[in-house]
């Protein structure tokens, strides 16, 4: 369940069952699961219930509450709080659920509609209405005019089919950090609210691909609740956020030693003043950004703090209203530029819940732009919290709900086909024949073939030496290498899309004398 920080102060664990065909359950029984903000137990529970009373509008309000607060269904919310809606004695708070619930279907009208109808019931709340259907109008203008984005789902390697998310990367796309919510070796048993305890996991590019994550180690991850909340452009070191019973609303930092990262420190006390939830370092390790609330109900704001010639942390300050607004912000991540701050917010412009923004610092007027929304699909009418990108902002990495994951949040792979897309560049010789019989000209043709799309490639080397440069963006290849009075080589190249926008590989071939 992706939350800036859990809502639990003190771990419980608890021994589960579904509800079961057949048994008798009582109100009680699920009241107690959804006070707890067990929804994911409630709510067979109230659907078992519903069957035997169809026309009960409370449970019918309970379990669209149920939909909403788990990434089961949500839009399956909407059935239910339309029957409830039309109880005359029905909390006019339901048409405020209404709407959020429409928009979460990209049902824009209907979501305005509902909230016209909340703001007609409770004039006394017509900000938060109003509020509402400007964020639906901002939704509609976003999803007219969508970003040149393709997604790609990390598969099983590294998503469940438990709640995966803040995912961060190094700046050449060869390591991943991400908190998951998954049962492991330091996360067994199952939490108040339905999950099991948070732990971080990390993998690895190998031969083009992600390996499949692994948890962190016992020096980070324990029974209770620990979150990936930045990472440093190089990977050397992790923001870690603890939720344990004793200790809540704090950041830590662990640096990698000899390969492993090492048993968390606190940040120093006037940076965990309050309460403090997500960060980000500087690729130079000099500035720090962090998200913080005078307590748990109160507004998120960004603040910024920097280096002193001494080591240490500067006083802490709140960034200015291009960045904050009177809702939450929450993830700042500094891109490797040094200068392009992504956050996300409930501000600004946004489409629904938090979305993610971008906003550039002016080094000649010390000042950050406006805020600018990274637009749909990136962003979507439900909550989008976190990014991380490789050095040449082609490629991001967010959680998120989407067709065909694997049963809750996915990390997945976003990339921006309108940046310049990544070359892998082959550099090689052309041998003809042996080494004693040298031709005076390297006479031939390298084709290149995507077996995908059947796009052809054609690369002549240098006749005098033989010498090659093969450009190819992603995908599989034949390759076919030919010279007249030499037999055909053949070869099969899988070029990655994963790391920056330039690699370089060595490949050599030699073509033998027809017979």
């Amino acid at each position: 369940m992706q939350k800036p920080f859990l809502t639990l102060y003190c771990i419980f664990t608890i021994t589960v069952a579904l509800a079961q065909p057949g048994k008798r359950y009582e109100i009680e029984d699920a009241d107690e699961h959804f006070n707890h903000h067990n929804y994911m137990m409630a709510l067979p529970i109230y659907k078992e219930l519903l069957k035997h009373d169809k026309e009960n509008a409370t449970i019918h309000y309970k379990i669209a509450e149920c939909y909403l607060n788990t990434n089961i269904n949500k839009v399956e919310a909407i059935k239910y709080l339309e029957f409830y809606a039309k109880d005359p004695k029905a909390d006019p708070n339901v048409w405020l659920k209404l709407g959020k619930a429409y928009r979460l279907a990209n049902k824009i009208d209907l979501s305005i509609s509902a909230f016209n109808k909340f703001k007609e019931l409770e004039p006394k709340k017509k900000k938060i209405a109003e509020r509402e259907i400007e964020i639906c109008q901002y939704a509609k203008s976003l999803m007219s005019n969508p970003v040149n984005v393709s997604f790609t789902n990390l598969g099983k390697d590294i998503n469940s089919e438990y709640a995966d998310y803040y995912p961060w990367i190094n700046q050449n796309e060869s390591f991943l950090a991400f908190t998951t919510r998954r049962k492991g070796l330091t996360a067994s048993k199952l939490e108040v609210d339905g999950y099991y305890a948070s732990d971080i996991y990390t993998s690895k590019v190998e031969d083009g691909k992600w390996v499949k994550a692994e948890n962190v180690g016992t020096k980070i991850n324990s029974s209770l609740d620990e979150q990936v909340v930045g990472l440093k452009a190089d990977g050397s070191e992790m923001l870690i956020y603890i939720d344990h019973i004793d200790k809540y609303g704090d950041i830590y930092s662990s640096v990698k030693k000899s390969g492993a990262f090492s048993k968390y420190v606190i940040l120093p006390e006037h940076i965990n003043e309050k309460l403090e939830h997500s960060a980000s370092i500087s690729p130079d390790g000099n500035t720090l950004f962090f998200v913080r609330g005078e307590d748990r109900k109160s507004q998120t704001d960004i603040f910024i703090c920097r280096k002193l010639p001494n080591g240490n942390w500067s006083e802490p300050f709140r960034m200015g209203n291009e960045i904050n607004t009177p809702y939450n912000e929450d993830f700042p991540y500094l891109s490797t530029d040094g200068k392009t701050l992504y956050f996300s917010s409930e501000g600004h412009n946004s489409m629904g819940g938090f979305d993610l923004f971008k906003s550039v610092w002016n080094q000649e007027d010390n000042t950050w732009s406006k805020a600018e929304n990274l637009g749909y699909p990136v962003n979507t009418t439900d909550d989008d919290r976190s990014i991380s990108f490789t050095a040449d902002n082609r490629v991001g990495y967010i959680s998120a709900l989407r067709p065909g994951g694997q049963g809750d949040l996915d990390i997945y792979r976003i990339k921006f086909n309108d940046v310049d897309q990544k070359l892998t560049l082959y550099l090689g010789n052309i041998t003809l024949g042996d080494s004693l019989n040298k031709p005076k000209e390297y006479i031939s043709t390298i084709l290149a073939v995507n077996i995908t799309n059947n796009e052809e490639y054609i690369f002549a080397p240098n006749p005098s030496n033989g010498k090659f440069v093969m450009a190819l963006p992603s995908g599989t290849y034949e390759i076919l290498v030919m010279s007249d009075g030499y037999a055909n080589v053949k070869d099969k190249l899988t070029v990655t899309d994963l790391g920056l926008s330039i690699a370089k590989e060595n490949k050599n071939y030699k073509l033998l004398k027809q017979q």
